[in-house]
């Protein structure tokens, strides 16, 4: 083998990309210079040794391909971890308010009810129920709205005592019941499963939910 093919051999190794595969050692391409490196010096023309200035461009070329691959293999590493790492993303619903049909803590401050009304409907009314599923309180509503707020209001006197309650949109045409819905409230999320890839979240009545069927989420309102 001629000098000439093994400089432009080395060079070419050194400078080409890389094609190992993702998370190669780099402790074997160091191995692999290193060794054309030494043919290259004992090839070498004792009367045109090689220039020392080449030796050190060679290495560094090399150091800096090094580097990069290390780089390389931390980024895909890191990458791999975000997109993979189904716990980081279930620890992001906790301490958040979802917006559910069901149940909702009533400690004092008032209660936005999410209201589905019949298109025909002329009137609407809410309807709250204690945790023993007992009429509590009832209120009518303009049928055009949105969301009803609940301010702890009962059918006597004073305000409800603090408590989980359940609340019903009622749809009414010509003072006839026509259709009765769920209402949907915000409700603390205290714990997050993950089901055959699926995070579902579960609500302090052991109600679950599946976290894309969530209309809206909120700072849990202290």
């Amino acid at each position: 083998m001629q000098t000439s093919d093994i400089s432009t051999a080395s060079r070419t190794e050194v400078a080409a990309p890389p094609s190992q595969e993702a998370g190669a050692s780099g402790s074997s391409d160091f191995k692999t210079f290193l060794t054309l490196l030494t043919a290259q010096m004992r090839n070498q023309d004792p009367l045109k040794p090689m220039d020392s200035t080449e030796f050190v461009a060679q290495l560094a070329s090399f150091s800096s391909v090094e580097q990069q691959i290390e780089t390389n293999s931390k980024l895909n590493e890191l990458l791999g971890m975000s997109s993979d790492n189904s716990t980081t993303n279930l620890t992001e619903w906790l301490g958040k308010e979802v917006r559910r049909e069901g149940a909702a803590n009533f400690d004092g401050q008032p209660i936005e009810v999410g209201a589905t009304i019949h298109p025909s409907a002329s009137s609407a009314r809410l309807v709250v129920r204690d945790n023993s599923g007992e009429i509590f309180f009832t209120q009518p509503f303009d049928p055009g709205s949105g969301t009803v707020t609940w301010d702890g209001s009962t059918q006597g006197a004073g305000t409800a005592p603090n408590g989980r309650y359940k609340f019903e949109v009622e749809s009414y045409s010509d003072g006839n019941l026509i259709e009765t819905n769920p209402g949907s409230v915000f409700d603390l999320v205290t714990e997050v499963r993950l089901d055959h890839g699926d995070i579902v979240l579960i609500f302090k009545d052991g109600a679950a939910l599946l976290a894309e069927n969530a209309a809206a989420v909120r700072m849990h309102q202290t």
